[in-house]
């Protein structure tokens, strides 16, 4: 049986555990979105230590089998889902959707954002169906990736288009 539940990243275990996952998918991601050069591959266990984000994670007895960090947004009144990563042998298999649904429940009343590569199809297709509007365009890094950001509002905030 598989459970969602916080994670603490500043134990080194749960750190390396999140960090090699977060490497199969975004080597994974990377792929898809046709970059050579993906910016969060290079984080370390120890990053994660030091950060700020809050994890869950989707566990099968101790195995981490993916996971989704929140962190602040850019944007004031923004909470952001800094990153969903499932490992790649674990996909298709709704941990994704449960992770992202336990997020929505636990920032009940908040607006959480996501910013996702315009060509990473599955994860748009996902946030979308969770209730998710795009709201803005545009392209980071050197390779100019095209990203969209998205965001599903709490009751009562507008939703508006602006570009990045």
């Amino acid at each position: 049986m598989t459970r969602i539940e916080p994670i603490d990243q500043r134990e080194l275990s749960v750190a390396r555990n999140i960090h090699a996952v977060l490497l199969l998918a975004h080597a994974q991601e990377a792929r898809l979105l046709k970059v050579k050069v993906f910016v969060p591959m290079a984080q370390t266990p120890e990053d994660l230590q030091r950060g700020n984000a809050f994890f869950l994670g989707a566990l099968r007895g101790e195995a981490l089998l993916a996971c989704l960090s929140l962190v602040p947004d850019d944007e004031p009144g923004q909470i952001g889902i800094g990153a969903l990563v499932v490992h790649p042998d674990q996909q298709r298999q709704g941990l994704a959707r449960r992770l992202v649904a336990e997020a929505l429940r636990r920032c009940a009343g908040q607006v959480i954002s996501v910013t996702t590569g315009a060509l990473n199809t599955p994860a748009l297709a996902l946030y979308r169906g969770l209730g998710f509007v795009e709201y803005r365009r545009g392209t980071l890094g050197a390779e100019a990736l095209e990203v969209v950001k998205l965001r599903r509002a709490a009751p009562g905030h507008p939703v508006g288009a602006n570009a990045l």
